[in-house]
């Protein structure tokens, strides 16, 4: 399904590119507040519980091709997200720590929009990830993670001239392998304020 759906959206882009009315590039960045959530654990005596909060951040780039009130958008972020976790290695004990992870990561978000009354928009899409850097309690823990994993984003926001304002969700689903300390999914939701400056087009 998720093939078929990223091959609609090629094909959306491609024929987008071929009539489109607008070019638009640009520069974006902004804050996020981004948690964690640790289930399936396998081979690990370590019990995980969602705390918290951080607040993250991202900065990259943006192009839009608009064909009428539709338009694609490629992006390509740096972001920093991550989450609290309650943990105990003692499932008999209620002596809990409370840890960060932390990752930085490369996301490349690929978004179908509409546009309303030409100032508001909405818009969603899948997400290509890549870790750039991972980290529990201070240690690094990427080599245990998978380089690269898919999720989503949605969102709506608004143009008011050559400036873009979104707020999104984007949800994503990472695996951790480690023979000695087990196994779990990590799921890494963020809420995703950020303002844009269009350098081409408008």
């Amino acid at each position: 399904m998720k093939h078929l759906f990223l091959t609609i959206l090629a094909c959306c882009a491609i024929s987008m590119a071929a009539q489109a009315q607008i070019f638009t590039a640009g520069i974006k960045a902004g804050v996020s507040s981004s948690s964690v959530d640790v289930e399936n654990v396998k081979n690990n005596l370590t019990q995980f519980k969602e705390s918290d909060n951080i607040t993250g951040y991202h900065a990259g780039a943006f192009l839009r091709l608009a064909a009428g009130n539709l338009f694609v958008q490629p992006e390509g972020l740096f972001t920093y997200t991550g989450g609290k976790v309650e943990y105990s290695n003692d499932p008999n004990t209620t002596d809990l720590h409370v840890e960060k992870f932390k990752f930085t990561r490369l996301d490349v978000p690929l978004l179908l929009g509409y546009k309303v009354f030409n100032v508001v928009h909405v818009n969603a899409g899948p997400v290509a990830s890549v870790l750039l850097n991972g980290k529990f309690e201070g240690d690094k823990i990427d080599q245990y993670m998978n380089n690269a994993e898919w999720g989503w984003q949605a969102g709506l926001g608004v143009d008011v001239g050559n400036l873009v304002a979104d707020l999104r969700y984007q949800a994503l689903n990472s695996g951790y392998e480690d023979a000695v300390n087990g196994n779990y999914d990590i799921k890494n939701g963020q809420i995703m304020l950020s303002l844009g400056l269009k350098i081409i087009g408008k």
